[in-house]
């Protein structure tokens, strides 16, 4: 039997492909579709038609790592002229640059790139670098009046204090975020005032130099829809936003998240009545008689946010002390807008009045995430589970009024960071027994091993519970 003739590739008179002769709008989305710029500028070697076609991509995104782990002196001087030679094209106005160097380069090069940039007129400028700790780098003058930037992120590593000159103004600016940056207090300031149309604001392991204690970060932005806080790194325990009192004043906020910060002091919100998602996560680093202020602050905040669609919130830290009392009276009398609610919290007494008292609050939730943590970090303490189950009489409620907390409207109950313990079983097994809208039950598991070991067993274990909505799906999975 013959075998088959290979069909072959159709030939043009001009003896190109029929890729390469397809037109140039054609290709240079192809190579738009290219993840790095590296990858779309080694297309020029394929022929004389795609020799300078990368020129004309509107975006730039360079990363040194992506080279040799440890490169020689001619490595990184061949990578610097790289750089230089791809910015090199003065006819075409960039969308984006992207540059991840390391400690490669001395930040007058890097600025130098920049600098190219913002003469391409660049709308978004993504910068990552190494720089000796406590290092003090000069906000570069190019990017000081630069009226065709929208999007600009910095980060300095491990940390450096950035100095920025008078005179800075970014018409066009709607998203900013810093990285690893030691500023004074005034100066972050400053930049929520000179950008009049910033819709995005992160702060991401920043420091703020400050006078005195009891000093309080403002943040006032007309147009601010995104605002991220997160203090995650504490080597610079002292500086941090963490220490910081914090006013929030944005009439168009719709995402507001804070992690890791203390609220030991100030935190208030005004006007942010278009609040529409919060995530409240304060840091676990607390002084004991710390802990009631900590209660106080946070029930301010909750009131100041009742209206808000989605809440992730962290009780952790004060339901071993007599505070949690005082959280459960005081909480706000309701969320009337509420759909999706995570509770991080630690098993102890008040931990399922805290998850009742939320859910009588929340009138039409629907989704609810469960992190259900052992211990508080640094304490061993004696949360009183020594009986096997708890049902509704440990709570004081009777059935009618367990039903009428569990609404309706709750479809959807995921423990996070799952490992079986039995008291997250006591729990899932109140949920199942009460939630008569239940359509699924979630139990995610971090522990590839115990997940294996555990899981099956688990399963069994719940799937023998009383059920209010019989058909309610139980679902485990490992997410890591």
């Amino acid at each position: 039997m013959k075998k088959p003739k290979r069909a072959q590739p159709p030939n043009h008179k001009n003896g190109f492909d029929f890729i390469s002769n397809m037109p140039d709008v054609v290709l240079l989305l192809i190579l738009q579709g290219l993840s790095t710029t590296e990858e779309i500028v080694r297309t020029s070697i394929l022929s004389t038609r795609w020799r300078y076609l990368w020129t004309s991509i509107p975006f730039i995104d360079l990363d040194v790592s992506r080279g040799p782990k440890n490169p020689t002196k001619p490595q990184k001087k061949r990578f610097k002229e790289f750089v230089s030679r791809v910015l090199e094209n003065q006819t075409l106005d960039l969308n984006s640059f992207r540059l991840r160097c390391l400690n490669y380069y001395m930040p007058v090069t890097i600025w130098r790139w920049v600098n190219t940039a913002v003469m391409r007129k660049a709308k978004r400028i993504d910068l990552m670098f190494f720089t000796k700790e406590n290092h003090v780098i000069k906000w570069p003058h190019c990017l000081v009046t630069c009226d065709s930037l929208e999007s600009l992120r910095l980060d300095l590593y491990p940390h450096s204090f950035l100095v920025f000159p008078d005179g800075m103004s970014f018409p066009a600016l709607r998203f900013l975020e810093l990285n690893n940056i030691i500023a004074k207090l005034d100066m972050v300031e400053r930049f929520t005032k000179i950008c009049p149309l910033l819709e995005e604001l992160c702060l991401i392991d920043c420091f703020i130099t400050y006078h005195k204690l009891g000093e309080i970060l403002s943040i006032t932005c007309s147009k601010l829809k995104t605002l991220r806080i997160h203090q995650l790194n504490n080597d610079f325990y002292g500086l941090g936003i963490a220490n910081l009192g914090l006013k929030v004043s944005c009439p168009d906020l719709e995402l507001l998240e804070c992690v890791g910060i203390e609220f030991k002091d100030h935190f208030i919100l005004e006007n942010v009545n278009s609040l529409k998602k919060a995530v409240i996560l304060p840091q676990r680093r607390f002084i004991r008689n710390e802990i009631s202020k900590l209660g106080d602050t946070i029930l301010k905040v909750l009131v100041g946010i009742s209206h808000v669609e989605s809440l992730s919130l962290n009780f952790s830290i004060i339901l071993f002390m007599d505070a949690a009392h005082g959280l459960i009276r005081d909480f706000p009398a309701s969320f009337p807008n509420l759909k999706k609610l995570e509770i991080t919290t630690t098993i102890c007494d008040y931990t399922l009045n805290v998850i009742i008292r939320i859910i009588r609050c929340s009138p039409i939730l629907e989704s609810l995430h469960l992190i259900i943590l052992e211990a508080v970090e640094g304490n061993t303490l004696n949360y009183g589970w020594e009986k096997e189950s708890y049902g509704p009489e440990y709570w004081a409620l009777d059935e009618v009024q367990t039903r009428e907390i569990l609404t309706r409207h709750l479809k959807r109950v995921e423990f996070l960071e799952f490992d079986g313990l039995k008291q997250k079983l006591v729990i899932a097994r109140w949920l199942l027994k009460y939630a008569n809208a239940l359509e699924e039950m979630v139990f995610s598991w971090c522990n590839e091993e115990m997940y294996h070991e555990m899981s099956t067993v688990t399963m069994n274990q719940v799937a023998k519970f009383y059920k209010a909505y019989p058909t309610v799906k139980l679902i485990t999975l490992l997410k890591y």
